[in-house]
């Protein structure tokens, strides 16, 4: 047994300093070892120390369970005990607040016996009723480690130090790039500029920093600056902070110049002429990105491309593409060099590898998809094919906005996940991210129907009980589509519709029915509805960062055709009541899609020559409203084909029963004339299109 001391790092530790790198050292033993050898070496206690364990043992260890609690900080050595359990966005996000020429202790068993050992976080990818005796995951890393730039220590084998040759200083070079990107984000806002610029970084470039430098350097404009987490933008404070000499606590959410607001709130406050600055605009759905800038006189939007929370590369993409659209010339400045670290930084190397994040998705366009091909990739498949798998993932964190380093270890580690794609050759064109839940046993379905139990996974099962109280839905067994995601090149081209249709085909003699949850705007609404999936719930809290409900939709084969009629009637009664008091602000495009799909009623002939009545008449809206809306809610389709603006007026008027003047100041229907007018107009484009129908 090796016993390892201080002096045995100081070669190490001095070339880490001199380098301005970091490095990962791994110590490989028995936990109790482990844990005497860290003791040994670290001054657990001293302030620039941050040790992450479960173990008693361990003098001033923790174990936060929100990753704001680690970030923001700084430590020369940052340990993670993985017997505590190996949760890749808390390793991810450990790494981040090493200094240069620090540390990152990384404890695990001998490498020789990842293949076999089950670490405690396993559980967290494991779905009730699933056992998985072995981790994928880990195996990977057991190939992986010895061939990274990581030092090992091992209880059996030694000690196998990878001190790194000497290297040149590149800060300075970092800093005369940030410097150039502030003077020129400066002189364009200065100059009036209306076309938004984006900054990009991965981690460690200084990108938050440079958003406060900037606030810094224009005392007398106004910013606000935007995230869906504070602490993300508190670096910007805090050099603002610096540059101004004036105090930053840590918890202030308006400083100098500089206020915070939550990314919701900027879509109803008035902006004026103050300037939005948008952090981790990667984290935030295109939709929301692109409400904000329709409602900012000038913004800029600053993304890591690389995260540990969330990453967004589909960001970079899709609202490039936006604003391609929308501007003849837009700005993005990026910045390439790390100012914490130097270039080069092996610690940056190894997480990036180990989880994956240094693959970029390929996006060229393919001329003709004659040579497609679908198929099931398997985890086992993913693990041994490293270019398969990070072609998968790096296709996920392309295409959502959510995407973390959880789910890569989710995609090796979870045994109720199957994953179908689209393949050209050995290029993934997509895939198809399934979850098989349900089919529980009767003790536990008994302990949901008490609500004594919420056993983990199986989410979709479980919400559909609590609609009505169904318990077919819990002992049947369901197909729960997580993600389908196209490469952007390829999209448009019915593939991700080919790809669902696929995956059904192979699931459906395994599963009694499908269905999804995902954040509900028109055009994913529409999708999902072209491949004969029905709406059966709509969520009652929005996202904090795409501000959407969640929509569940569910298409079940025959057994459980009378639950899913049962259910989506229950919605169609419940909605038009919470429309007009939960749902007052859904955009009527999206309220469009879910009525057009509702069952109709003929009218009765009382109802008809009442609404023909009121249409020789001027329309008075107090006295016939509750006439129109019966008429609308009876045939939902009378409101295909009108125009827009009369769309609109039937929905925000009648159907979610806003003020008229809300209406008219949203409708810009200033005077009362034009409000009767379009009102009366309505009224008259309904009846006819009652009387076309009823020929």
């Amino acid at each position: 047994m090796h016993v390892f001391k201080p002096c045995d790092l100081i070669h190490l530790t001095t070339q880490l300093a001199k380098n301005h790198h970091r490095q990962l050292l791994v110590l490989c033993g028995d936990h109790d070892w482990a844990i005497k050898q860290y003791a040994c070496l670290v001054d657990t206690g001293a302030e620039q120390t941050l040790t992450l364990s479960t173990h008693k043992q361990l003098q001033h260890a923790q174990w936060p369970e929100h990753l704001h609690e680690i970030l923001g900080q700084e430590f020369s050595v940052a340990l993670y005990d993985g017997y505590s359990g190996i949760t890749p966005n808390k390793l991810a996000a450990l790494s981040g607040t090493v200094k240069a020429g620090g540390l990152l202790i990384l404890i695990l068993p001998e490498l020789s016996k990842l293949d076999n050992w089950i670490d405690p976080a396993i559980k967290t990818w494991l779905s009730y009723g699933y056992q998985t005796n072995t981790s994928l995951f880990l195996k990977r890393w057991q190939r992986l480690i010895p061939s990274l730039p990581i030092s090992v220590l091992s209880q059996k084998y030694g000690a196998n130090l990878n001190i790194p040759a000497s290297q040149h200083n590149h800060q300075d070079n970092a800093l005369q790039t940030q410097c150039r990107v502030i003077s020129t984000l400066r002189a364009q806002l200065q100059q009036g500029c209306t076309s938004p610029s984006l900054l990009s970084a991965d981690r460690g470039r200084g990108k938050s920093a440079t958003l406060g430098l900037l606030v810094a350097s224009m005392p007398e404009q106004s910013f606000i600056i935007c995230t869906i987490q504070y602490r993300a933008i508190k670096t910007a404070f805090k050099h603002l902070a610096l540059e101004l000499g004036i105090e930053y606590k840590g918890y202030e959410k308006q400083l100098a110049n500089l206020h915070y607001v939550p990314p919701d709130q900027v879509l109803t406050m008035p902006l004026d002429d103050t300037i939005v600055l948008v952090d981790e605009a990667a984290t935030l759905p295109v939709p929301t990105l692109v409400a904000i800038e329709q409602r900012a006189s000038q913004c800029i939007f600053s993304s890591t491309l690389v995260g540990y929370e969330g990453n967004g590369r589909g960001y970079t993409l899709k609202f490039a593409d936006y604003l391609s659209k929308k501007y003849t010339t837009y700005t993005q400045l990026s910045l390439t060099q790390p100012l914490r670290y130097n270039h080069g930084d092996p610690l940056e190397f190894a997480i990036n590898r180990l989880f994956a994040l240094d693959r970029h998705f390929q996006t060229d366009a393919i001329a003709t998809l004659n040579s497609i091909h679908f198929t099931e990739l398997t985890a086992p498949q993913l693990e041994r094919d490293d270019s398969l798998l990070q072609q998968t993932f790096a296709l996920l964190v392309t295409a959502h906005y959510q995407t973390t380093v959880n789910d890569f270890r989710q995609l090796l580690d979870s045994p109720s996940q199957r994953l179908f794609a689209i393949m050209q050759q050995s290029n993934i064109l997509g895939v198809c991210l399934v979850n098989i839940e349900g089919q529980l046993e009767e003790a536990i379905q008994s302990a949901i129907i008490q609500g004594t139990r919420r056993p983990q996974g199986h989410l979709l099962p479980q919400q559909l009980f609590h609609v009505q109280g169904q318990a077919a839905f819990l002992s049947s067994r369901c197909a729960r589509i997580v993600r389908i995601a196209i490469a952007p090149q390829q999209q448009k081209r019915q593939l991700g519709t080919q790809l669902l249709n696929y995956t059904e085909q192979q699931l459906s003699e395994a599963v009694d029915y499908f269905g999804s949850s995902f954040g509900c705007d028109p055009q994913l609404l529409q999708f999902w509805q072209n491949s004969g999936y029905q709406l059966v719930k709509l969520g009652f809290k929005k996202d904090k960062s795409s501000g959407q409900y969640a929509a569940m939709v569910i298409k079940s084969q025959s057994a459980l055709q009378n639950q899913q009629q049962s259910l989506q009637n229950y919605f169609e009664k419940t909605f038009y009541y919470q429309l007009m008091n939960h749902y007052r602000d859904l955009p009527c495009s999206l309220v469009l899609k879910m009525i057009l799909k509702f069952k109709e009623k003929p009218l009765c002939e009382a109802l008809l020559a009442q609404f023909r009545f009121v249409v020789t008449k001027n329309t008075n809206l107090e006295q016939y409203s509750p006439l129109i809306w019966q008429v609308l809610t009876t045939r939902p389709t009378l409101l295909s084909g009108l125009p827009r603006i009369s769309q609109q007026l039937a929905i925000r008027l009648l159907l979610q029963n806003n003020t008229k003047g809300w209406v008219q100041q949203t409708l810009s229907l200033h005077s009362k004339k034009q409000f009767d007018i379009a009102l009366q107009a309505l009224v008259k484009e309904l009846y006819a299109r009652i009387s076309i129908k009823s020929e």
